[in-house]
Formats: structure tokens, C-alpha cells, sequence
């Protein structure tokens, strides 16, 4: 049996479960990434594969959020077979091999992307995928060479040598060095249209460390100055040629991308020693600052889109969404979602149970209790749904030092239901 029949057999629904009936574990426990992968599975095997890749969604963010990064990597593969076109899906994944420290295996991926693993809509499509998975890969040069690609495709040659210069620090292990000398000899054979390139690829190949390479590369842009009339520009060139002769100086121009530039680092003193560490803490709340206004733009942007797209009129993807606003520690947003949520019966348990919590984790335990009390006035709860409410109120009554009031449910509970959670060490505390 191979791997992923190993893992279908292991998450199909059992004999006799119904697509109601594994909504309803997902509704009763939202948090159980498991009810979630079964249902998301049985989804795409009866043809809703838009619905069941979403709940596989879910699944992989509630088994990152618990640790259990193996698991989500396995159901995101899952996803991208069922919607291989799906860049999100790709990126994610990226990033959980590396997170995972599979990072030779999230290269992998991305090079079997850039290959034509993904048919892109347009080069911007594919210019801010690669920038994205930059983020996860900060160490690596792939994504800023894979970047260069689709400029050097576009004869964008100035932005094609930025992004070079981005990749050289990075471009230390041998296969690495390869893709870049790679990229390097593409650059070189649009001299012949654009010579003024020569004194870009000559001060890559310093930075690389290259210095043989690089010397006839910059004997040639200085011959295409002085051939311009740009004698003074000549005879800068031939002193930052005769700099790297001598290797001691190597390391100074090093980084430069112009005879300009090289020169100022020949004959500038010594950079100031760094800022104490307390005037670099005095300058992060401002970069916190800007961080919160970025994410706070993206959220204004998704409520829009999601207020544009969806209206009220869909509760469970509002609930959804709610359950993707507190996993991302947007509480506000989320207690929007649940409030509107809970006006579909079928989620109304569910989504109090979350607004509760929700409101607990903002330190509003009042409001959060209120919430579950209007769960157990409500009609139609069943009284396996109003013990798990229950439990729920007296831990939160515990929480904020109402102990007789949570004790009072908690030995109420275990006359019932003796067996439930943790009930037994709670009552044997209070006997003790």
C-alpha cells in the first residue's frame, strides 16, 4: 500500500458517515483538525473540490497552529494534486518545508515551479510569487535569480542586475554558484546590443569573488568609455583595475556596482561604529508602528472584499472566515464573523462557543459568559452540547476567581457525567 493510499484509508469516513454528519463533528469541534481533514476528503471524493480543498485549508492551519507541521505539509500536498494551479496553495507549502527545516526540499518545489509546475497568468503573476517565497527563504539566492529570469526574458536588463546583486551574498554552495554563473553568461551575451552592461557584470563577479573573470569585464567597459569620449570615466575604470589587482583591495570595492561607487569605497574612511543596543530599542516601536498599520491595510482590504464578495449571505464562510481571524489574532474581525454566523441555526452552538472564547481571549470574560448563557436558554441544544457549554462557563468563571460559582458546575457536571475531560482531578481537588 503506498503512502497516500496509507493516508486516504486512514481519514476516509467511516461506514454510514454522511456529509451532514461530519459537518456536524466539524461544527461541534471546529478546532479538531482531524473532523475537519475527513470531512474536506470526502468532499473531493463526492466532486465538491472547491469546498473540500477549504477544509483541508482549515485542517493544515489547525495542525501548523498545534505543532503538528508534518501533518499539514501531507494535506497541503493533498490540496495542490486536487488544484495544482493553486499559487497560494504552492507557497504555503514552501513554507512549511521550511519551517519543517526541509529546506532542500522547498528549493526543490521551487524549482519544479519555475520550470512549469505552475502555468502563471502573467510575468507579474510570477514576479510576486517569487518575491513572496523570498521571505521564507532568506537565505537562499534562487528566488532573486528566478527573479533575474523573467527580466533578462523581458530585456529589463538594469532591474535583471539588481536582483544579481541581491543573490550574490547568498550564492555560497557549488549548485548555487552554477545557477548564478548561469544567469551571469545570459547577461554577457546582451554586450553585444548593450555594452553598458559590461561594467554591471564585471562588478558582479567582484562580488562574487570572481576576480578573473571580472577583470576583462571591466577592461572592457573602460575601452567603451574612452570609445564614448568619456575620458575621465576611462581613467577611473583603469584605477579601480589596477585596485583589484592587487588583491587586499578586492574586498573594499567589493559590492560596488559602478567605477563610481568603487572609487567613493576606495577613498572613504572608516564606516562609524554601530548604535548602542538601547538607541536600537528606542527605534523599533516606530518599525512595530509601521508593521501594524501594513497588517492593519490587508485586513481593512480582505474585509472589504469579503464584504464585497460574500455579504451576509453565506454564514459558514463567515464563520469560517471568523475561524481564520483568530487564528491570525485578529479578534475584533473575528467576533464580527462569529455574530453573523450564528444566525444559521446549524452553526449557532459552534459559533458561540468560538465568539466566547473569542471574547475571553480579549480579556472580556463578562461578555463571553453572557454569550454561552445565551447558548443554554436557546432552543434545540442537546444535553451532550450543554455539558461541554457548562464546562466551558465554569473554567472561564474559575479564571477570573469565581471559584464557588465554577465549582458549584463542575461538581454539578460530575454527578452526570463523572467521566468527562478533566472533571475527576477537579473534584478530587475539591475534596482534598
Amino acid at each position: 500500500m503506498g503512502l497516500f493510499d496509507s493516508f486516504k484509508r486512514k481519514f476516509s469516513s467511516t461506514e454510514g458517515e454522511t456529509r451532514s454528519s461530519l459537518s456536524r463533528k466539524v461544527q461541534e469541534s471546529p478546532q479538531d483538525a482531524q473532523a475537519r481533514q475527513k470531512l474536506g476528503l470526502f468532499m473531493l471524493r463526492h466532486g465538491e473540490m472547491v469546498e473540500g480543498n477549504d477544509q483541508l485549508a482549515r485542517a493544515a492551519i489547525l495542525y501548523e497552529k498545534g505543532g503538528f507541521t508534518t501533518k499539514a505539509i501531507a494535506v497541503l500536498r493533498q490540496m495542490i494534486k486536487n488544484d495544482p494551479g493553486n499559487i497560494d496553495f504552492h507557497r504555503w507549502l514552501i513554507r512549511l518545508l521550511v519551517l519543517h527545516g526541509l529546506t532542500a526540499d522547498a528549493l526543490g518545489e521551487l524549482q519544479k515551479i519555475a520550470t512549469g509546475g505552475i502555468r502563471f497568468a502573467s510575468d507579474e503573476q510570477r514576479l510576486d510569487f517569487y518575491r513572496g517565497v523570498s521571505q521564507n527563504l532568506p537565505d537562499s539566492p534562487l528566488p532573486f535569480l528566478l527573479v533575474a529570469d523573467v527580466y533578462l526574458h523581458q530585456r529589463k536588463t538594469f532591474e535583471a542586475v539588481s536582483e544579481m546583486a541581491k543573490a550574490v551574498p547568498l550564492a555560497v554552495s557549488p549548485t548555487m554558484e552554477k545557477e548564478f554563473a548561469g544567469r551571469m553568461n545570459s547577461l554577457l551575451a546582451l554586450t553585444a546590443e548593450h555594452p553598458e552592461l559590461f561594467e554591471s557584470c564585471g562588478f558582479l563577479w567582484v562580488a562574487a569573488g570572481k576576480r578573473e573573470e571580472a577583470l576583462p569585464c571591466l577592461q572592457q567597459a573602460a575601452d567603451h568609455a574612452r570609445s564614448a569620449g568619456q575620458t575621465d570615466r576611462g581613467e577611473e575604470a583603469d584605477r579601480i583595475i589596477s585596485a583589484l589587482l592587487k588583491e587586499e583591495k578586492t574586498a573594499a570595492i567589493a559590492g560596488a556596482m559602478s567605477f563610481g561607487e568603487a572609487m567613493r569605497r576606495l577613498t572613504e574612511p572608516e564606516p562609524p561604529a554601530p548604535p548602542p543596543a538601547d538607541e536600537e530599542e528606542k527605534a523599533r516601536p516606530e518599525e512595530e508602528g509601521e508593521d501594524a498599520k501594513i497588517l492593519q491595510s490587508a485586513v481593512e482590504k480582505l474585509r472589504a472584499k469579503v464584504k464585497e464578495e460574500i455579504g451576509e449571505s453565506d454564514p459558514e464562510a463567515r464563520y469560517n472566515l471568523g475561524i481564520a481571524y483568530k487564528e491570525m489574532g485578529l479578534l475584533d474581525e473575528a467576533v464580527e464573523e462569529f455574530r453573523l454566523s450564528r444566525s444559521k441555526p446549524a452553526l449557532f452552538l459552534g459559533a458561540s462557543c468560538l465568539l466566547a472564547e473569542t471574547f475571553a481571549e480579549k480579556g472580556d470574560i463578562d461578555t463571553a459568559l453572557q454569550t454561552l448563557n445565551e447558548v443554554l436558554a436557546s432552543d434545540g441544544i442537546s444535553p451532550e452540547e450543554s455539558i461541554d457549554v457548562r464546562y466551558q462557563m465554569a473554567v472561564l468563571l474559575s479564571r477570573i476567581g469565581k471559584e464557588e460559582e465554577a465549582k458549584e458546575i463542575f461538581l454539578s457536571l460530575y454527578e452526570s457525567s463523572p467521566d468527562y475531560r478533566d472533571l475527576q482531578d477537579r473534584v478530587r481537588k475539591f475534596q482534598g
